[in-house]
C-alpha cells in the first residue's frame, strides 16, 4: 500500500499496529509492519512507542497520545499538581496514574511515565480532559509518597506547596480515606493544618 493511499483512509493522528491492519487489509501483517518501519524511516510517521505510531504534522496534543499510548490513563501527581499551581516545580515529564503495570515512555513529543494504582482507586478525574480533580491528584501525590513524607510543618515547607487554600480539605480526606491506609490521611490532616498556618 502506498502511504498517500494509507494517510487517506487513516482518520486518527495517533494509531496501533492492528488499527492500520484494518485499514491495510488487502496488506500482509509482514509487508505492513516493513512498510510501517520503512515510512518512519522517510519520516511520514513517528514511531511513539512499539506498536504506536502517528503522523508528526498532526499530534495535536499530548492528551490524543495519553489515549493512544498506553490506556487507560489520567494525568495526575506533579503533572496535575503544578498545572493546579500547588507544586512550584517545573515538570519534565507526563505524570499520569494507570491501573496496568507502570512504564515509562520516552517519546519524541514527551517523556510519559505511567505509574500503577489498583483499579479501586483508578478513579477521580474528569473524563473528557483525562486530568485528575486537584484533591484526587493530591492525595495520589501522598498515597506514592507516603514513605518519604512525614506529618510535620518541615516536610511541606520543604515541599514548598502553593495555593493550598484552593483545595477542598473535606473531599481531599474523603479520598484519603478510601485509600485504606492511614497515613494517606494523617499526611492530608497535617497538610490541611499547615495551609490553615
Amino acid at each position: 500500500m502506498k502511504f498517500n493511499d494509507f494517510r487517506k483512509k487513516m482518520k486518527k493522528s495517533i494509531f496501533g499496529v492492528k488499527e492500520a491492519q484494518r485499514i491495510a487489509w488487502e496488506t500482509q501483517p509482514a509487508v505492513l509492519n516493513l512498510q510501517l518501519y520503512q515510512w518512519v524511516k522517510a519520516g511520514n510517521l513517528i514511531r511513539m512507542r512499539r506498536g504506536i505510531y502517528a503522523f508528526p504534522d498532526q499530534i495535536q496534543s499530548q492528551l490524543a497520545l495519553v489515549q493512544t499510548l498506553y490506556p487507560p490513563a489520567y494525568i495526575s501527581l506533579e503533572s496535575a499538581l503544578s498545572r493546579y499551581g500547588l507544586m512550584p516545580d517545573v515538570v519534565f515529564a507526563l505524570t499520569l496514574i494507570t491501573p496496568r503495570l507502570t512504564r515509562r515512555f520516552k517519546t519524541p513529543v514527551g517523556y510519559f511515565i505511567y505509574h500503577h494504582m489498583k483499579q479501586d482507586l483508578f478513579w477521580g478525574f474528569d473524563p473528557d480532559t483525562l486530568m485528575a480533580q486537584k484533591e484526587k491528584a493530591l492525595v495520589d501525590y501522598l498515597y506514592f509518597n507516603r514513605f518519604l513524607l512525614m506529618p510535620q510543618t518541615q516536610c511541606w515547607e520543604g515541599l514548598r506547596w502553593q495555593n493550598l487554600k484552593g483545595v477542598h480539605f473535606k473531599r481531599a480526606r474523603a479520598y484519603a480515606r478510601k485509600t485504606g491506609i492511614k497515613k494517606v490521611l494523617d499526611l492530608i490532616i497535617s497538610l490541611e493544618t499547615y495551609g490553615k498556618n
